[in-house]
């Protein structure tokens, strides 16, 4: 059968050509995925495992489960868990660990409440408890209280882990270094904590501050994607002259094939017309790929270079804090 082809048909190819490419390019999940698991649940079931110990006296158990969910959470936001391990440090008599998570709790606690956060009903009850212990077990040993500082201060007291300054740590009595700064530049403070005694510690006014750290990072005018969908419509479209010029070819063999004088000039007539069309259709990958060129020269020529602070490690109070908040 002969082929017909006009402007018309030449259009209707290339928006054939175009509209799959665009549309991928735009696609948008009408849903979102399916929902995933409460990650929270997990820590809930090993809490209540914990606690089945700690009703069980089976102490040491419950500190082995809480604590490695107080490490997944932190002490900012498991900060309810740090008064059951306070609780069950008290109960081994590891004083000094108890009063530590005692300390969190109230702090977190005392934080939440000058932030206008809701508080839940039984914490007013936890943190009196908390308190009356903490007072008991500092007259058995010492606490020193490092202030804080306008910058962050980085201290060490004895070989515990780093912390910044605004804390307070409970210590054997006894002597103690307390070491501000990092480096060669720190500045080590030999200490005695008498037994009940809380030794108040200002860091040094010109402790310096830890020096920012940048990167230098590209910007693109727009995502590759578009240079790569540009480039794909570019090469899809060399089918249109292809099927214009098949379809000229059909119309002058069906001229060429024709014994009457009226159909030559019918043929002759749609020749000349699929042969313009097909000279026409030469030039749609020739503009749609200058078009990807220029496309590709604007994402390189128009990038732009910026400097962002890199994050640093962040240090709490009570030690490193990271994971996901939670209340139980």
């Amino acid at each position: 059968m002969t082929i017909r082809s006009d402007v018309r048909a030449v259009a209707l190819t290339a928006a054939l050509l175009l509209a799959p490419l665009v549309a991928r390019a735009q696609e948008q999940p009408a849903e979102g995925p399916p929902a995933a698991a409460d990650p929270l649940d997990a820590l809930r079931g090993r809490f209540r495992e914990g606690m089945e110990k700690y009703r069980a006296r089976a102490f040491g158990d419950a500190i082995v489960v809480w604590e490695s969910i107080y490490r997944e959470l932190g002490p900012e936001k498991g900060y309810r868990v740090a008064f059951d391990l306070g609780r069950a440090y008290d109960e081994v008599g590891e004083l000094i660990k108890a009063a530590e998570h005692y300390q969190t709790y109230l702090d977190r606690v005392s934080a939440r409440r000058a932030a206008g956060e809701s508080l839940e009903p039984n914490v007013q009850l936890q943190e009196t408890i908390a308190r009356e212990r903490l007072e008991r077990i500092i007259r058995i040993y010492g606490a020193i209280h490092v202030a804080p500082a306008k910058r962050t201060v980085i201290v060490h007291v004895d070989s515990a882990p780093p912390r910044v300054a605004g804390f307070t740590v409970y210590v054997e009595p006894g002597p103690h270094t307390v070491t501000f700064g990092t480096g060669s530049g720190a500045e080590a403070r030999s200490v005695t904590v008498r037994r009940g005694e809380l030794l108040e510690m200002d860091p040094p006014a010109d402790a310096p501050a830890p020096e920012p750290r940048f990167e230098t990072r590209i910007e693109h005018p727009f995502s590759p994607l578009v240079i790569w969908i540009g480039a794909g419509v570019a090469a899809a479209s060399v089918v249109i002259p292809i099927v214009t010029h098949a379809n000229a070819l059909a119309v002058k063999n069906d001229y060429d094939g024709a014994t009457s004088r009226a159909d030559k000039e019918r043929l002759s007539s749609d020749y000349d017309s699929a042969k313009s069309n097909a000279y026409a259709a030469i030039a749609v990958p020739a503009v749609l790929g200058a078009a990807a060129g220029g496309l590709a020269l604007w994402y390189v020529l128009g990038r732009k270079e910026t400097r962002a602070p890199l994050p640093t490690a962040s240090v709490t109070a009570s030690g490193a804090s990271a994971g996901i908040s939670a209340r139980f």
